[in-house]
């Protein structure tokens, strides 16, 4: 049985979604505050198409969700400590990269 979170996402679930980066590039630009899928779009610099078919998938995994506001679906995080998760998980990237030992880094100096 997958272990599940507070909010009912397995673990799985949520290291799948934020492996894929359009998915974690979205979920980067939803932590600023609510946006619509023109304004996702706009920032992430992808077709609205493929914007909406990645949300779709973040909703239907609890990270994000939806309210509509007249003619648009508004879009934002479903849990304030995601960011915390994001920032911890770039601190942690940083961290690999300055301690990597592989030969092309060794090259690099």
């Amino acid at each position: 049985m997958m272990k599940q979170n507070a909010e009912g996402v397995g673990d799985l679930t949520l290291y799948k979604m934020m492996s894929d980066e359009t998915k974690l590039n979205i979920l980067k630009y939803l932590i600023s505050g609510e946006r619509c899928v023109s304004e996702i779009t706009d920032e992430i610099g992808i077709s609205q198409p493929l914007v909406s078919h990645k949300l779709k998938d973040l909703r239907e995994s609890g990270l994000v969700m939806s309210y509509r506001s007249g003619k648009n679906i508004i879009y934002a995080v479903s849990d304030e400590s995601i960011g915390a998760l994001l920032e911890a998980g770039e601190r942690v990237g940083k961290s690999l990269q300055k301690t990597c030992n592989c030969v092309e880094c060794e090259e690099k100096g």
